[in-house]
C-alpha cells in the first residue's frame, strides 16, 4: 500500500478520536474510518467542507436538519455511474432546498461540526431495520470486515464494488483493529473469506458455500427452520 500524505495522515488521526463514539453505539471504528475516507475524499469533498459531513448520507423526508446539496454519481445498472448535478450550497431545510429546484438525489445531510456527524451516523445505523443485521454480525464476530459486506447488502451505497473498496481502505489504514484471516480449504478448493466467521473463538463456515464447493444442492426453508442437502444426482441427506 502506499504511504499515506501528511494531510491523509492528519485526516485519520483526528478519526480515530472519533473510534468510541462508534464503538459504543456497535458500529466498528475501523468501518467508521474507512467509510469517512472513501465517502469525502480524505475530508476534501464540498460536503464534508461546507457541512461537515463525512459518510454521505442522504437527506430523506423526516430529515428536520441541515441539507447540503451537490454534485453526485449514482451506480445504474447497464450504464455504469451517471452524475446528477448539485449547486454545492448549504440550505437551512430539506424543503428550502427543493424550493430551488435541486433534485432529491442530491441532497445529503449536514451537520454543525464532525462530532455531530459521528453521532448522527451510529444512530443511522441503530434506528434503520435493514441494518439490524450487521450490528447483530459484529456484536457476535467482533470483525468490521463481516459489518462492511452486510451493510452493501443491505444497499447503503449503489456501487456493486462498495464492500471490497472498504475492506482495501481497513486492510490500509486500520490493519491494527482487524482479526486474522482464515483460509479454509475443501477438496483443494479455498473458501472465500467472507463465507468463514470467527464467533467465540469458533471457526464458522456458509453451509451454502460448502454445498457450492462439493456440487451439492441446498435448500433452504427459513419458516420450518430446516436446511436440506442433495446430492446433483440422489435424494436428501
Amino acid at each position: 500500500m502506499p504511504v499515506l500524505t501528511a494531510t491523509q495522515r492528519r485526516f485519520v488521526d483526528q478519526l480515530h478520536s472519533h473510534i468510541p463514539i462508534a464503538e459504543a453505539g456497535g458500529v466498528p471504528g475501523a468501518v467508521m474510518i474507512a467509510q469517512a475516507t472513501l465517502e469525502s475524499g480524505w475530508g476534501e469533498s464540498g460536503l464534508a467542507r461546507l457541512g461537515n459531513a463525512l459518510f454521505g448520507v442522504k437527506a430523506r423526508p423526516g430529515w428536520t436538519g441541515r441539507v447540503y446539496s451537490g454534485t453526485t454519481a449514482e451506480f445504474v445498472p447497464g450504464r455504469g455511474y451517471v452524475k446528477i448535478p448539485g449547486p454545492n450550497r448549504i440550505f437551512t431545510t430539506r424543503a428550502d432546498a427543493l424550493k430551488e429546484g435541486c433534485d432529491p438525489r442530491t441532497l445529503f445531510r449536514a451537520y454543525a461540526s464532525v462530532t455531530d456527524n459521528v453521532g448522527d451516523y451510529v444512530r443511522f445505523f441503530r434506528q434503520n431495520p435493514r441494518y439490524r443485521q450487521a450490528l447483530h454480525i459484529y456484536a457476535q464476530t467482533h470483525d468490521p470486515r463481516a459489518f462492511a459486506r452486510e451493510i452493501a447488502r443491505a444497499g447503503y451505497a449503489t456501487s456493486p464494488s462498495y464492500a471490497r473498496r472498504l475492506i482495501a481502505l481497513m486492510q490500509w489504514l486500520t490493519p491494527d483493529v482487524l482479526p486474522p484471516v482464515w483460509t479454509v480449504r475443501v477438496n483443494g478448493s479455498t473458501v472465500p473469506h467472507d463465507a468463514v466467521c470467527v464467533v467465540g473463538g469458533r471457526l464458522f463456515v456458509r453451509v451454502r458455500t460448502l454445498a457450492q464447493l462439493f456440487h451439492m444442492r441446498l435448500d433452504y426453508n427459513e419458516q420450518a427452520r430446516t436446511v436440506r442437502i442433495y446430492e446433483l444426482t440422489g435424494g436428501p441427506r
